[in-house]
């Protein structure tokens, strides 16, 4: 991969940790926007609903639509407008508009993933595309908490809720950013058409496993509820039945989501060199010591460890799945986007419900422990899912 296809999957990066930074601001000022309209615990949960349903479940269809025709010119204006959405939010007069201005964040966040993600892969080679996905991935995860982090210390200045406006600014950035690299993304989007065009016209196209995708989506989902379940109710646990302080219960998140940062990167990196199976089977495999060890250690040293090595290797597969998905729909890989990065793991959050349910009637130390057969399960997922040969052993 030259320098110049480098920089533009820096670039795209970039514009992923710009889009998903409202994905991790909105938490933050739900209790202000409770406040501030007296919402009911109903309404906030249709707010949480309505930014999950546009973010993330409604990906697919934006995957459909750019794999129909390829749509690199919008990027830079969906990471702008997510920020203009999300600067907004501060100054909305209802809670209809409010409603609207989560839609246009969610609307603008499922119609980059697709083509973003699509795009990076294309101007990937094959020994660098689990890499650069795992740098695109990473853009993501650091956006998330680089938002919580931004919003809880623009929140704490005076002008308090209204501070969302400065959100405008990391979008106007990063549309100038990626505006320069837009030759080059049209260069390897038309190339791409290009070659699908060939193959369909020589019937190349190698035959889909409708089963072996369902599996990998399936797996998906899992891995996506025992990561969000952690991140949800870990405070609660370490609190409840660990007698710790809020502070320490919630930089347990930050530790297990920093763990999660890390592990995208390096099991991206391994796995163009050991292989798609080593990463999903080993990442997950190697999850379930430290997932048990919640429920068995008490001194704060171990606590921390443990947190930080679970989300680690739970999403150190990550990368690799998108590109997996992405290499068994060669002629769909927007959809492919959609449905790994999106439709999952928005599913994930139904999951998150259902241990929840677990939750009010066998307790939450019921559900800590359940998480490690979760991984268990999931892990044996793996070892049935059919991987491409362009994906396996390097060596």
């Amino acid at each position: 991969m030259n320098k110049t296809s480098f920089w533009a999957v820096i670039s795209l990066a970039i514009g992923h940790l710009v889009t998903d930074l409202q994905a991790g601001a909105l938490p933050i000022v739900l209790p202000h926007l409770k406040e501030m309209f007296s919402l009911t615990y109903a309404q906030m949960a249709a707010i949480v609903l309505t930014q999950n349903v546009t973010s993330s479940v409604i990906q697919p269809v934006f995957g459909y639509i750019t794999d129909k025709r390829s749509l690199p010119t919008l990027l830079p204006y969906c990471a702008a407008l997510a920020g203009a959405g999300f600067a907004a939010i501060g100054w909305v007069s209802s809670y209809a508009f409010l409603l609207l201005t989560v839609i246009v964040i969610g609307v603008s966040s499922a119609s980059y993933h697709p083509q973003a993600s699509k795009t990076v892969n294309f101007l990937s080679d094959e020994n660098s595309k689990a890499q650069n996905m795992g740098l695109f991935s990473l853009g993501g995860n650091a956006g998330m908490a680089a938002g919580s982090m931004m919003m809880t210390f623009l929140v704490g200045l005076e002008g308090g809720i209204h501070n969302t406006m400065y959100f405008v600014l990391p979008g106007l950035l990063v549309f100038g950013y990626m505006t320069h690299f837009m030759p080059e993304y049209k260069r390897v989007n038309i190339e791409h058409a290009l070659k699908q065009a060939t193959a369909k016209a020589k019937q190349e196209a190698a035959k889909l496993s409708y089963f072996g995708l369902g599996l990998l989506l399936f797996f998906i989902f899992m891995r996506s509820t025992i990561h969000t379940g952690m991140s949800t109710y870990l405070p609660l646990f370490f609190m409840k039945f660990r007698d710790c302080e809020p502070v320490f219960a919630s930089l347990l998140v930050t530790v297990f989501l920093l763990g999660g940062v890390a592990g995208t990167y390096i099991g991206a990196v391994l796995s163009d060199r050991l292989g798609a199976r080593a990463i999903i089977f080993g990442s997950m495999v190697l999850s379930i010591p430290p997932i048990w060890a919640l429920d068995m250690v008490y001194t704060r040293a171990a606590i921390v460890a443990a947190v930080g090595l679970a989300g680690f290797f739970i999403i150190g597969s990550n990368a690799t799945t998108i590109v997996l998905a992405q290499t068994m729909l060669p002629n769909n890989v927007g959809m492919a986007a959609g449905l790994t990065i999106g439709f999952s793991v928005g599913l994930g959050g139904l999951g998150v419900t259902i241990l929840g349910v677990l939750a009010d009637n066998f307790g939450l130390p019921f559900v800590i422990q359940l998480l490690t057969w979760l991984s268990i399960g999931s892990a044996l997922v793996t070892l049935k899912i059919p991987i491409p040969e362009s994906m396996r052993k390097k060596f």
